[in-house]
């Protein structure tokens, strides 16, 4: 049954940097306090999980090494013990949940999200189909079965994009023409703002970026967004290198837009950690679809088209039995497809017994 009305929770808080347990036991932990405040999706920033590498921006190559080092043995497999812990307390509080995570599959990390739903299925993963500037040297690129980005649910058509993905014209005109009514738009943690490009701004990230794809879309729009303590600037610090001592560039900038642009709840204090909840009301999109639905009757398709491609390409393919090429699927290798087992209460899953909560 679809749901119209529903609580919407964007995520500001602090990433438990390097640390894959830590950041699984953190992640549960606001899905349960969100499912406890009545919320239906929660949006968590992208790579939340272990932490978005901002070290990568600041410091060399070879001062690195280390923090690549460790940052890989802390990324996430998708068919682990820990993504169905995170499963089942989606499952156990009956929220969907769109996580951004380093995924590491085989030897290559993705920018990788996933939304789960309130079964505990992951009904939608994708990887940022082009890591930014300096990111490439860490993260490599998205598939053609891992790049779409809405998904149909009882909650409306929600999709899930990372950092300036929000800002790419194709991957909004892929979305929109997709009929996108909740947006979450996954953002790490960023200073405030840049003296050389705005859009590597906090700040612009949130009240221009985040605010312009709500005007475009006629969507709602959840931006979550990581911060940065001292401690945490310390972690994100090569060895041997004096750490900054000034936090305040990196905190809270999540926002919830309604369609059109407007704020739906007033901007948090910069220093607030936690979760921003809204009420989300799906019938808000119609009058602004009314006037410009750019993937339908405000756009000329027979002028202007998009092609897509959503098929993967292998490096090595097989032949099938008549003679052709055998076609692969991302989600079937990593098991994906398949439903998480287990009942509520104690529950036994490849070894691994979980509590509710």
């Amino acid at each position: 049954m679809a749901i119209t009305k529903y609580k919407a929770a964007a995520v500001s808080s602090e990433p438990v940097w390097f640390n894959l347990e830590g950041g699984v036991e953190k992640t549960i932990s606001l899905i349960e306090e969100a499912g406890q405040q009545g919320c239906k999706l929660i949006g968590f920033p992208e790579l939340w999980l272990p932490g978005y590498p901002s070290w990568l921006w600041r410091f060399t190559y070879a001062q690195n090494l280390p923090l690549m080092k460790a940052y890989r043995q802390n990324s996430l497999e998708v068919n682990s013990q820990e993504m169905r812990r995170i499963r089942h307390a989606a499952r156990d509080n009956q929220i969907f949940v769109s996580l951004g995570f380093s995924e590491r599959d085989h030897g290559t990390l993705y920018i990788a999200q996933v939304l789960i739903d309130p079964n505990g299925d992951v009904i939608n993963h994708r990887r940022k189909i082009k890591p930014t500037h300096y990111e490439k040297l860490l993260y490599g690129d998205g598939t053609g079965d891992t790049f779409m980005s809405v998904t149909e649910t009882e909650l409306g058509r929600l999709g899930q994009l990372c950092c300036w993905e929000n800002m790419n014209p194709f991957l909004k005109a892929l979305s929109v023409s997709q009929g996108e009514q909740v947006h979450v738009a996954a953002w790490p943690a960023l200073e405030k703002t840049s003296p050389v490009l705005p859009t590597n701004g906090g700040e612009f990230a949130a009240d221009v970026t985040t605010a312009e794809y709500a005007v475009e879309s006629g969507a709602w729009v959840i931006a979550p967004f990581q911060r940065m303590s001292l401690e945490g600037i310390k972690k994100n610090t090569p060895p041997g290198v004096e750490p900054s001592t000034e936090p305040s560039r990196y905190q809270s900038y999540a926002r919830i837009f309604k369609p059109g642009g407007r704020l739906a709840v007033p901007k948090p204090a910069e220093d607030f950690d936690g979760l921003l909840i809204a009420e989300i009301d799906l019938e808000e999109t119609h009058l602004m679809k009314s006037h410009a639905d750019f993937g339908g009757h405000y756009m000329r398709p027979d002028l202007i088209r998009l092609l897509v491609d959503t098929s993967r390409k292998e490096l090595v393919t097989e032949v099938d039995p008549r003679g052709g090429i055998k076609s692969y699927s991302t989600a079937h290798r990593l098991g994906l497809d398949q439903p998480l087992v287990g009942k509520n209460g104690e529950e036994k899953d490849d070894g691994v017994v979980y509590a509710s909560h």
